[in-house]
C-alpha cells in the first residue's frame, strides 16, 4: 500500500512540475512583447506592419467574408496593432489601424457597405492608450538601465578601492623583494601621469609611461597597446610598446578573441581559459570603448615571469589596467568641461562630464554644493566636515585666488527635497563643529548648482573665483 502511495504522489508531483514548465515557457513568450526601449526604428516600421498585416491573414484564412471579425464577439484582430503600439509607442498601433481601414476599403467598399466607425474608433483608442502606457514604459526602463550602470560603475571602483585598502596593510617590500613600488604608490604614480597629459583625441593618455609603470609594479617584460583604426591595412595599431620583439595584434587570437567579446580582463591563469596556454599572449584587458561599446584600445602582455603569475601580481594588474581604463573612458567626456576651467581638479572634471552625460542621456539630476564661510575656514574645519558628507558624494578642498579655502561636493542623482534636508544636516553640522573649535562668529553658507553642461561648471568657477 505504501508502494502505491509513493508512486501516485511521484505522478502528481511530475505533473505540477509539468504544469509549472508549461507556465515558465508561456512566460517566457509573453517576455517577449514587452515594451522595447533599444529597438531600431526600421525593426519598429516592420513589425508594425508585420503584425496587423499576419492578423489579417489569419482573419482571411478563418473567415474570408468576415476577415476583420466585424460581427464576431470579440475583436482579434486588433490584437496586431496593439502588441505594436504597446511594444514601440502609439503611432505604430494607429499605423495598423490605417493598415485595417485600407484593407476595409479595398474588400468592402465597393460593395456599398457601412463604414464601422465604432469598430475603429475603439480599436484605435485602445493603441492610443496602450501606446501610452509602452511609453511610460519605456522611459522608467532607460531611467532603470542608466541608474544600473551607473551603479555597477561605481561599485567597481568601490571594490577596486577596498582591495587597495586590504593590500595597502601588508608589507609588500618584506614579501616581493624585486618589486620597487607598492599598489598605492602606483596608483598615484598613475594619476599624477595622466593628470599632467592631455593627448590627441585618437590616441590614449601617455600609454609610454603606463607600460613602463606596468613593467616596474607588475614585472611586465613586454606589453603592447593597441587601437583600432577605421581605414587602412592594418587594423589594429601599437602606439605603444614594451620591448623589441612584439608580434601585431591577432583578433582571432582565441584570449585577445574573448577579450573583444565580453570587454572584460582575462589571462591565461584564469579559469575557463585553459585553451590559451599555448597563446603568445599571456594577459588582455580592454582600454578604452567607443559610442557603440565596442573595444577600440586594447593592452595586450607577451611576456611575463612565470613568478608574476601570482594571485596578488595580477590582481595589482587587474587594478591598475581598470583604472587607467576608467580614466580613458571619462575622458571622452571631460573636453568641454576641462575648456571653460582647465585648472580645475581632474577629478572633479570627470565627475562633473559624466553625471552631466547621465542627465542628457536620462534626465536625471544632480547637485554641486560649494561650501565656503566669510572668513578663512581652516583646514582642520574643512577635513572635518568633509567627513560628514553622504557616502554617495564626491568632494574637492580647493583654494582660491585670494586664498581662502573652499569645499565642492558632488551629489549624484538628487531631489530637490533631499537636496533641502541635506543643506540643513550639513549647515547645523558644520556650526556644531564652529562652536566646538571656538570660531562661533564664522558666517558660512553654500551655493548649489545643478549638473547640467559645462555652462553650469563655468558658473561654479565663477562663484570660487570670486571669494
Amino acid at each position: 500500500m505504501s508502494r502505491i502511495t509513493r508512486l501516485r504522489a511521484r505522478i502528481t508531483r511530475r505533473r505540477a512540475l509539468s504544469n509549472v514548465s508549461r507556465w515558465r515557457r508561456l512566460w517566457r513568450v509573453l517576455r517577449f512583447w514587452r515594451p522595447n526601449a533599444q529597438a531600431d526604428r526600421l525593426l519598429a516600421v516592420v513589425e508594425s506592419a508585420g503584425l496587423p498585416g499576419l492578423a489579417l491573414y489569419l482573419g482571411l484564412r478563418i473567415s474570408p467574408e468576415d476577415p476583420l471579425g466585424l460581427h464576431g464577439g470579440f475583436p482579434w484582430v486588433w490584437f496586431g496593432p496593439w502588441l505594436a503600439a504597446v511594444r514601440y509607442g502609439a503611432g505604430y498601433g494607429l499605423f495598423g489601424a490605417a493598415l485595417y481601414g485600407g484593407a476595409w476599403a479595398w474588400l468592402f467598399h465597393q460593395g456599398g457597405s457601412t463604414f464601422p466607425g465604432e469598430f475603429f474608433l475603439g480599436g484605435a483608442l485602445v493603441s492610443l492608450i496602450l501606446g501610452e502606457f509602452g511609453s511610460a514604459y519605456k522611459v522608467q526602463s532607460t531611467r532603470h538601465r542608466e541608474i544600473q550602470s551607473d551603479l555597477t560603475a561605481r561599485l567597481e571602483r568601490t571594490k577596486r578601492r577596498l582591495f587597495i585598502v586590504k593590500e595597502s596593510l601588508a608589507t609588500l617590500e618584506q614579501e616581493l623583494t624585486d618589486r620597487p613600488l607598492t599598489l598605492r604608490d602606483a596608483l598615484l604614480e598613475l594619476r599624477r601621469r595622466l593628470a599632467t597629459t592631455s593627448p590627441p583625441a585618437e590616441h590614449l593618455p601617455d600609454p609610454a609611461s603606463f607600460l613602463q609603470l606596468l613593467s616596474q609594479a607588475c614585472r611586465v617584460i613586454e606589453a603592447g597597446i593597441f587601437v583600432r583604426r577605421a581605414t587602412g591595412p592594418e587594423r589594429w595599431v601599437a602606439v605603444a610598446r614594451l620591448g623589441h620583439s612584439l608580434d601585431r595584434l591577432d583578433t582571432d587570437n582565441v584570449l585577445i578573441e574573448h577579450v573583444l567579446e565580453t570587454r572584460e580582463i582575462a589571462h591565461i591563469a584564469q579559469a575557463g581559459l585553459a585553451e590559451t596556454r599555448s597563446s603568445q599572449w599571456v594577459f588582455a584587458a580592454p582600454l578604452r570603448q567607443d559610442v557603440f561599446e565596442e573595444v577600440d584600445a586594447v593592452l595586450a602582455v607577451h611576456t611575463m615571469p612565470f613568478m608574476a603569475f601570482d594571485d596578488i601580481n595580477l590582481r595589482r594588474l587587474q587594478v591598475l589596467t581598470s583604472s587607467y581604463a576608467d580614466f580613458t573612458q571619462l575622458e571622452l567626456l571631460v573636453e568641454d568641461v576641462r575648456a571653460v576651467w582647465p585648472e580645475a581638479p581632474i577629478g572633479l572634471q570627470q565627475e562633473w562630464a559624466q553625471l552631466a552625460a547621465l542627465h542628457r542621456v536620462s534626465g536625471l539630476r544632480s547637485y554641486c554644493a560649494l561650501w565656503m564661510g566669510q572668513a578663512r575656514l581652516s583646514v582642520e574645519v574643512l577635513d572635518e566636515f568633509s567627513g560628514m558628507q553622504p557616502a554617495e558624494s564626491s568632494g574637492w578642498r580647493l583654494e582660491t585666488p585670494k586664498g581662502h579655502l573652499v569645499l565642492v561636493v558632488l551629489m549624484p542623482i538628487i531631489s530637490g527635497a533631499s537636496l533641502t534636508a541635506y543643506r540643513r544636516e550639513m549647515i547645523e553640522s558644520l556650526e556644531a563643529i564652529l562652536a566646538r573649535k571656538d570660531i562661533p562668529n564664522q558666517t558660512v553658507g553654500a551655493d548649489f548648482y545643478p549638473v547640467r553642461h559645462a555652462g553650469d561648471f563655468a558658473e561654479l568657477r565663477k562663484r570660487v573665483h570670486s571669494q
